[in-house]
């Protein structure tokens, strides 16, 4: 495995040169590391003695001299890059030779930045004796080492440390040389399978050859025990120190080393240690203004080596390992933890330095590694739709997320209100979420609503206003008033008539209820003779009441057309007698202002059909010309008259919660027929009137109707 050389200009950025075309060269950093005692006398390979060559397509040289980081001028084209450092001599003690090539695409008018991978390009070999046995080379010879010959050179190896190094593909010969106590010279050949590999002596390998003195013959058996050929590495010919500082690379922060978000947000934040060798420590110093972390602003700050735990437990991240060749600190999960002061932003500062290859990654700096987590509140909004707001309750709608993680924020939101008029010690939550329910009807109406996250950060306030619970007036049907009538008219009889109103004397112009009555009182024929049988009431009131002492009376009515008990033909016809909220102008005009929204309406009520028959009840709200709201109440037919009253509810179904109400329509009839035959009619009945006491008409199904309320459930 290659080993890549790094070299000091590579630790500092580049700056290109704008709107030139050119090649800006810089040499690779960044190594694999493996321990071993480094020759004191080698010298550190300092980056202007590496050898530069540019050369074109058609093999033309642009450049050949001391590498520089300036940009070289060229023209647009492909290149050729080639970066060296040293001889590659045939063989050499301590003689590391190091080369890189690269390729480059030139556009016109840009500068192109290459990057050169430099490695150990040629082959060593190293010695090592082994005295572990009976005998000892020191005791043994008094000088003695491994003379290494490629071609017509040749150098010896001794216990001094040095290397031999060769060009990669050489044929190396190792003989043993050295010299008895006694005075005697031995050489001795070394052979081992290895030295026939062609692996063993290719760029970059260490051939490693390890001898111990045999048990026969000491002093002249000389045996190879071991040969292992490695990846020589750069930590083999180059000091630690002389190693690039490990360097910080940021992920997710700007160039100024600054990360903004949101609280709640989730943002990538990373720390990568560009590291040439194993991890030796990390200095972390922090200034956090987010309360939940100010106990590590200590000064001093804090070292891996001794304060892992403490970091871990406290930040909730996991730091790298000393020893790890590559390390990062991802601080995701930090980020997702930091929170404003109550709404105020936090500027929260970790200041980083890392130690790797005996050197700290602040060396040279003026300023240490210094990363900033500013964090914002979340910002969301609420509204509340008029429609949403009911006599008891009133529904908020899904807040807006403006800033911050939508979905953690819509699961931790808290809805609150007041009213209106009261302080913001009063905030209350409401009852189920995003909904407020009361338990009865709040006396005042008007109220202020808010999401609250925590302290210091909630939404806007918005006002709400509760509608009133409205019940229709003369809902127990104990007002009415009888109105006198004569006939008049050539040939009318002297004879005074009668119509019931649901209101008292007086209120026809402002009442809300109304009867067809009119209409069954028919009109006029010729000479404006009024007929005696158009003046029956279809409504009126009884004392037959559920309580208090009236209720709504309505029949169906026969009137004309052949229905009548004496000869001749009456005007009017036949009806139902209906009771509603409106007026009758030459036909009923339903409806009443009014703004409450009840949920259902609810009535007593008593009925004699005649044969089989039911009534019907119809309520709905309108806005404007639109209807919002309606309920129909309309029991199986039947034949048998009702001894007691009965309570109905009338539900009410809203097509449009949106919208509030103008008007409300109600009405009471008393058959669901919607045509009328002789056998509707029992001819010629005698109804006793309150007041007016017996009177004939034509009567069908009679419908009895009291204390009519509006329900609010909501």
């Amino acid at each position: 495995m290659c080993c890549m050389l790094i070299v000091a200009c590579s630790e500092e950025e580049i700056q290109m040169s704008a709107g030139q075309t050119g090649i800006q060269v810089s040499l690779t950093e960044r190594v694999e590391v493996e321990t071993r005692a480094t020759p004191d006398e080698l010298e550190r390979p300092l980056v202007q003695e590496f050898h530069l060559k540019i050369a074109d397509a058609a093999g033309k040289s642009i450049y050949d001299g001391s590498y520089t980081s300036e940009l070289i001028p060229t023209q647009a084209g492909s290149y050729d890059l080639e970066a060296a450092y040293g001889e590659n001599l045939e063989l050499a003690l301590d003689a590391p030779y190091y080369k890189g090539k690269a390729k480059a695409e030139v556009t016109d008018g840009e500068s192109e930045k290459v990057t050169i991978a430099c490695t150990v390009a040629n082959a060593l070999a190293s010695v090592v004796f082994n005295d572990e046995g009976d005998y000892k080379f020191g005791d043994q010879f008094s000088s003695y080492g491994v003379e290494v010959t490629v071609g017509r050179s040749s150098a010896t190896l001794t216990t001094d440390g040095k290397s031999a190094y060769y060009r990669a593909g050489s044929e190396p010969t190792f003989v043993f040389v050295g010299k008895l106590r006694n005075g005697e010279e031995v050489a001795v050949p070394l052979a081992d399978d290895k030295f026939t590999e062609a692996a063993t002596f290719a760029a970059g390998a260490h051939c490693e050859i390890t001898l111990k003195l045999g048990a026969a013959t000491p002093g002249v058996r000389v045996e190879v025990s071991k040969v292992e050929v490695k990846d020589v590495t750069i930590e083999e010919t180059i000091p630690m120190e002389w190693l690039p500082k490990p360097k910080v690379e940021a992920t997710g922060f700007d160039a100024n080393n600054t990360l903004v978000f949101v609280e709640t947000e989730s943002k990538e934040a990373k720390l990568d240690l560009n590291l040439s060798s194993a991890l030796q420590d990390i200095k972390l110093t922090f200034n956090f203004e987010d309360p939940q972390f100010a106990s590590l602003n200590k000064e001093e700050g804090f070292l891996l080596s001794k304060d892992r735990a403490e970091l871990e437990s406290t930040l909730g991240i996991t730091l790298p390992s000393i020893g790890d060749t590559e390390a990062s600190i991802d601080l995701s999960v930090l980020v997702n933890k930091l929170q404003t002061n109550a709404g105020t932003p936090t500027t929260n500062v970790i200041t980083i330095d890392v130690q790797a290859n005996n050197r700290w990654s602040s060396e040279g700096e003026t300023k240490n590694g210094t990363y900033t987590l500013t964090c914002n509140k979340p910002e969301f909004s609420i509204a509340v739709q008029e429609g949403n707001c009911w006599s008891r309750t009133f529904t908020i709608d899904e807040p807006t997320i403006i800033k911050g993680n939508e979905d953690l924020l819509k699961t931790k939101l808290i809805y609150q209100y007041k009213e209106r008029e009261a302080d913001d010690s009063n905030w209350q939550t409401c009852s189920n979420g995003l909904e407020q329910i009361f338990s009865g009807y709040p006396e005042k109406k008007e109220f202020q609503v808010r999401a609250f996250y925590r302290e210091g950060i909630v939404s806007n306030n918005v006002d709400v206003k509760l509608e009133n619970t409205v019940q229709l007036p003369n809902a127990d049907m104990e007002d009415w008033w009888i109105e006198t009538k004569k006939a008049s008219g050539f040939l009318s009889s002297d004879k005074t008539y009668y119509t019931f109103h649901p209101y008292v004397e007086g209120a026809a112009n402002y009442s809300w209820w109304d009867t067809n009555n009119s209409q069954a009182q028919g009109g006029t024929v010729a000479l404006n003779i009024w007929y005696m049988g158009c003046f029956a009431s279809c409504v009126s009131y009884t004392e037959d009441a559920y309580r208090g002492s009236k209720a709504a009376l309505m029949y169906v009515s026969g009137c004309g057309g052949g229905y009548a008990n004496t000869s001749g033909t009456y005007l009017g016809g036949a009806m139902v007698g209906s009771l509603f909220i409106g007026s009758y102008n030459s036909g009923i005009v339903q409806g009443h202002s009014f703004e409450s929204r009840p949920t259902s309406l609810s009535f007593w009520y008593k009925y004699k059909p005649y044969n089989s028959d039911t009534f019907k009840v119809l309520i709905s709200l309108k806005n404007g010309d639109s209807e919002i709201a309606t309920g129909v109440y309309e029991p199986t037919a039947y034949s048998t008259e009702d001894e007691i009253y009965h309570q109905a509810i009338v539900d009410l179904d809203y097509i449009d919660n949106n919208k509030k109400a103008t008007a409300i329509c109600v009405q009471f009839l008393a058959s669901n027929k919607t045509s009328l035959s002789e056998s509707d009619f029992q001819k010629g009945t005698t109804i006793v009137y309150p007041t007016i006491g017996e009177w004939t008409v034509h009567m069908g199904s009679i419908l009895k109707i009291d204390d009519i309320s509006l329900i609010y459930d909501k």
